[in-house]
């Protein structure tokens, strides 16, 4: 998992990006719209009584500073009963769970889940990521059933996304600057592998992006989408003036993916 900075989530928890109003540009809904949407609800759900405990934990290379009040502020946006616990680890886990609360948000260096308390199930960072950012870039694309989707990064979140986008009906490139890892995808889920990275980048309008990448303007396709959690990436003015969409956010589209998706295990029973 890309191990967030400080300064990468700074402005997260008061909502200094404006990221509903982004997103509603791009894609035409917010970021709860677009995680029920990745959740497979077609309808507005009300969280409010649905209590949330974020665990800070200190193991690995330690807490981030501003995570879990980060993490905190985002399910609350979603309409979420949230907060922070005193103790962090396996002492912070056990006072939410004596507090009887119905999901716990935690993350270590290598995993970051969404455990619904009553289900016993997680949903993790991965998959949130992915299904997010596939669900924002179906949104601004008008659809990809039928289109030509670029995947740039056959890591965790690259993989899934793969999977997302093809079953969405997309016809999915993936490339790799381990190329053997892009052949690996296309062996397992049928995807084409694609070994140049510039000519697979010009080739396509619509782009999700798991990797850290730059985005030269010249090869940036006018009216481009492109959906990019991978960091850090870069784009130039030509870039930015010829996308359509550059859908991005250091925390909010993959943690609400991943709250939404895990409270609805409480919500289908």
């Amino acid at each position: 998992m890309t191990r967030l900075t400080p300064d990468l989530i700074e402005g997260v928890p008061d909502d200094k990006m404006d990221l509903d109003d982004k997103l509603m540009h791009m894609c035409g809904k917010t970021v709860k719209q677009l995680a029920l949407e990745g959740a497979g609800v077609d309808h507005d759900v009300d969280f409010s009584k649905f209590r949330v405990a974020c665990v800070p934990i200190t193991s690995g290379m330690g807490v981030i500073s501003g995570f879990s009040k980060s993490v905190d502020a985002i399910i609350r946006r979603l309409g979420m009963q949230s907060y922070v616990t005193e103790g962090t680890d396996v002492n912070g886990f056990d006072e939410a769970i004596l507090d009887g609360v119905d999901m716990i948000m935690m993350a270590d260096d290598i995993k970051f889940v969404a455990y619904n308390v009553h289900a016993a199930k997680t949903t993790n960072n991965s998959w949130g990521t992915a299904m997010g950012y596939s669900v924002a870039l179906k949104n601004a694309a008008g659809g990809v059933d039928g289109k030509d989707v670029l995947v740039i990064g056959a890591g965790r979140v690259g993989t899934e996304a793969a999977k997302i986008l093809k079953g969405w009906g997309a016809n999915v490139s993936v490339t790799d600057i381990k190329f053997d890892k892009a052949l690996a995808l296309q062996e397992e889920i049928g995807v084409k592998a694609l070994q140049d990275v510039e000519s697979a980048l010009a080739a396509h309008k619509y782009i999700l992006n798991a990797a850290p990448a730059i985005f030269p303007g010249r090869l940036i396709q006018e009216g481009a989408v492109v959906s990019t959690p991978g960091v850090p990436h870069y784009f130039d003015e030509e870039a930015r003036g010829k996308a359509k969409a550059i859908i991005h956010d250091p925390l909010e589209i993959g943690t609400a993916m991943m709250a939404v998706n895990s409270a609805m295990y409480s919500f289908r029973h």
